[in-house]
């Protein structure tokens, strides 16, 4: 028998016949099973390269047969098909390895498009002839001794070569958009432009005019003609941060140059053909905003080809001592000012941090403790100064100054939890009034009356 392209695994016969005459039509190659336990003697003999598993099956899951499955061929991917109310057990499976999951009822024109991904995945993971090291890898400019952050890498380099669109997954400050810079650099499209665009710091119409462009007379400050990002980006790359923020309306539109590689510019009827790769980044979770209908289904499974979530610091503590090495050599050149070393004491202090804001926060600590510093060793780190420490412990004792008295200690309380959330929503008003349940105007006045900048 030729190579098999598709595992379909269903215990209900009518559904696997359904999606096996689905597949077939589309040229796959197709095999299937009414069990997991059936699946694995099939998968040991066919290794088809993508697997498609109903979730809930009587005997083995779907998620006890992702385990096995991956427990013998990591670079299979195996897409599983789930209910929305098993959603959480879906996103855990994305944890245990899963290629993607898609929900019931099932939408064929979605579940080709998700298979479609995963061959391409497979295709590229499994080339390994253009991965060799080059001179000037600009992936060297992601420090790193993390075996996780080397393996994301590792598969980045692979898709680069590729024009597959990439979600870059981790929280604020992870090093997303330098993850993304290296692809592009690494990419055929290294001589082309590369557009970064944050989703998150505009409004709708203003995001839309932005991402695809205006005529004039479009709205009432549309006094000539705007090319938008998108064609700025055209035969490059255009990097889309913040994803999860994008409003249904735009999002749309976005699902439009996926599908046809068209835009249209706002107040525009003509539409311009054009040629981008598309890589986007959040630091939230899409499974829960399709459950939500805050995010599209179709528009994600376009988005999700290729994923790579990247750790949080707290997580490759590691890469601390690199990291603040690098940052005080490259801090110290910028003030024109003697390189100090880092006492063990101090490199201690920056391991035993949290770190919440990540990368970008400890460059911050970094560049503020050189500033402070006049002796050629660092001996103490100028963390946040704050009278009750580290918001994330509060609960440990001696962390409170007594001396400033309550009113002026609940004010600070106060402040950090309105300067993080306004960090967190990128200093946008409306969405940090939004999170901290009050107006803006109820928001606007607890900045001027605490001072905050």
């Amino acid at each position: 028998m030729k190579n098999i392209d598709l595992l379909i695994v269903d215990d209900e016969i009518p559904q696997q016949k359904i999606l096996k005459l689905c597949f077939e039509k589309r040229g796959y190659n197709v095999v299937t099973a009414g069990s997991a336990e059936d699946a694995l003697v099939k998968f040991e003999q066919f290794k088809p390269p993508i697997i498609l598993s109903d979730l809930k099956m009587k005997g083995m899951s779907g998620l006890d047969l992702l385990k096995k499955v991956k427990s013998i061929s990591d670079g299979t991917e195996v897409i599983l098909i789930t209910a929305y109310g098993d959603v959480e057990v879906a996103v855990d499976a994305l944890k245990n390895g899963a290629a993607d999951f898609i929900l019931k009822p099932v939408d064929l024109n979605n579940l080709v498009q998700v298979v479609k991904n995963a061959g391409e995945r497979a295709a590229i993971m499994n080339n390994k002839s253009e991965n060799e090291k080059i001179a000037n890898d600009p992936f060297d400019s992601i420090i790193t001794q993390n075996d996780k952050l080397k393996n994301i890498i590792r598969k980045a380099k692979l898709a680069a070569k590729s024009d597959v669109t990439i979600l870059l997954r981790g929280e604020s400050g992870t090093g997303k958009e330098l993850l993304a810079v290296a692809i592009q650099k690494f990419s055929n499209r290294n001589d082309k432009p590369f557009v970064a665009v944050n989703c998150a710091a505009l409004n709708e119409n203003l995001l839309e005019s932005e991402l695809f462009g205006h005529c004039k007379g479009a709205f009432t400050s549309a006094i000539s003609d705007r090319i938008g990002r998108f064609e700025e980006a055209n035969e490059g790359t255009i990097f889309l941060d913040e994803i999860g923020d994008i409003p249904p309306g735009t999002q749309v539109k976005l699902l439009r140059v996926l599908q046809e590689g068209e835009i249209q510019r706002v107040g525009e009827n003509k539409v311009k053909k054009i040629n981008v790769r598309i890589i986007t980044a959040t630091n939230q979770n899409l499974e829960k905003m399709l459950v939500d209908k805050l995010f599209r289904q179709d528009l994600y499974y376009r988005l999700n080809v290729i994923s790579f979530t990247l750790p949080p610091l707290r997580e490759r503590k590691e890469d601390i001592p690199l990291l603040a090495n690098s940052f005080i050599k490259m801090f110290s050149g910028m003030i024109d000012k003697k390189e100090p070393a880092l006492s063990d004491k101090a490199l201690n202090s920056l391991i035993d941090y949290p770190f919440h804001g990540n990368i970008r926060e400890l460059q911050n600590v970094i560049q503020r403790t050189l500033v402070m510093n006049d002796s050629d060793i660092i001996d103490k780190i100028e963390f946040p100064e704050s009278p009750i420490g580290n918001l994330a412990d509060l609960n440990k004792e001696n962390q409170f100054d007594y001396s400033d008295g309550l009113e002026n200690m609940l004010e600070n309380i106060e402040a950090q939890v309105i300067q993080k959330a306004l960090r967190e929503e990128k200093f946008n008003l409306q969405k940090t009034a939004d999170k901290l349940k009050m107006s803006i105007r109820q928001l606007r006045y607890r900045i001027s009356k605490l001072g905050i900048k």
